[in-house]
């Protein structure tokens, strides 16, 4: 499993987790779409005693400082239509379990996590110092303003990240008995500036049994980038 270069096999039990961005929820990751990367991963797996994390991002949009009610009801609503059609696919289709397939918030993980504020403050104090990590950042932003607002929201995915990653928090289980790994697959790169907290060690890493726990998975490449070894 180098990095660059795609996964031939995933052997154990674990967790696929897909972060459904709200920028893509219509193109890029819609209900289809998604599927198809069931399709992609099934013929990974060496056993299939594996559930899929469905984790919606929308929360991590309510950092941002122009959000009316209006834009917050029209983002429940397209996730929950998004939801409801890729619940529809699975149980047309009857390839899989339905019951595998956990749909979650971003803020399932930020309740469930009891060091995401310590993770918060750390990166906020590190951001406030380091010209590097703020340059990282900035790229990861992109062409949105370097705002307060716009800054909290990548530190709380890359956070977020790093907590499913160490397995810090538990999944719901239906055919997952070991969780011994969890792959994180998205269609684009992976954070700079996860991979800059990740080298700098600034949040703690403990788990020795997922293979993915420094990994990103970018689905457009159909490649696996481990932080390790870039």
């Amino acid at each position: 499993m180098k990095s660059g270069f795609d996964i031939n096999l995933i052997e154990g039990d674990g967790y696929l987790i897909l972060p459904i961005s709200m920028a893509r929820i219509s193109a890029g990751q819609s209900p289809e779409e998604i599927y198809e990367m069931f399709h992609f991963f099934a013929k990974k797996l060496k056993s299939f005693t594996n559930d899929v994390v469905l984790l919606y991002t929308n929360g991590l949009y309510f950092n941002a400082e122009d959000i009316t009610h209006n834009q917050r009801v029209k983002s429940n609503q397209q996730i929950i239509d998004h939801s409801y059609k890729l619940r529809q696919l699975i149980e047309k289709r009857k390839e899989y379990i339905p019951n595998a397939f956990h749909f979650l918030p971003i803020d399932y993980v930020i309740l469930n996590a009891p060091r995401f504020r310590e993770y918060f403050y750390e990166l906020k104090k590190q951001e406030k110092t380091d010209d590097d990590f703020r340059k990282s950042i900035k790229n990861d932003i992109g062409k949105r303003e370097y705002t307060e607002a716009n800054v909290n929201f990548i530190l709380e995915e890359i956070i977020v990240a790093h907590i499913m990653r160490e397995k810090e928090i538990e999944f719901p289980r239906t055919l997952v008995r070991n969780d011994s790994w969890r792959l994180i697959a998205y269609p684009g790169a992976y954070m700079e500036a996860d991979l800059y907290q990740w080298k700098k060690n600034w949040l703690p890493k403990k788990d020795s049994v997922n293979p993915f726990v420094d990994s990103h998975y970018n689905f457009n490449e159909k490649k696996i980038y481990r932080f390790s070894e870039l």
